[in-house]
């Protein structure tokens, strides 16, 4: 089963883009540590907050990855730039989208989605 694990980042105003130079080599090494997917988003409304999201076959790689010494130092590096507290979530993936299964016609849902293109 997937663990979806999330990170809250609220940024000090004016510094959301130094913040994430410092910080984008630790998406990087998420994957060096087995996570199968690592990627951050911004949200729209409030150009402050950031959402890094990892996805995880084994919640103990995290552990290691959160742990280790580079992502101490990365983590040091941008201490001045969020609002405190950090807390990382879990999730387990529930479900995700099957782009073979029929829509309520019958047509598979990747043919009917090409359809209108």
């Amino acid at each position: 089963m997937a663990h979806v694990n999330y990170i809250d980042w609220h940024i000090t105003p004016f510094r959301a883009e130094r913040w994430f130079e410092i910080w984008r080599p630790a998406l990087d090494r998420a994957l060096a540590f087995g996570a199968d997917a690592s990627f951050v988003t911004r949200n729209i409304d409030d150009r402050q907050h950031f959402r890094q999201v990892s996805i995880w076959e084994d919640r103990d790689d995290f552990e290691r990855y959160w742990a280790s010494d580079e992502i101490a130092i990365l983590r040091e590096k941008v201490l001045n730039y969020y609002a405190k507290p950090l807390l990382p979530n879990w999730h387990s993936l529930t479900a995700d989208a099957d782009p073979s299964s029929p829509s309520s016609d019958g047509t598979p849902v990747a043919e009917t989605a090409s359809a209108g293109e």
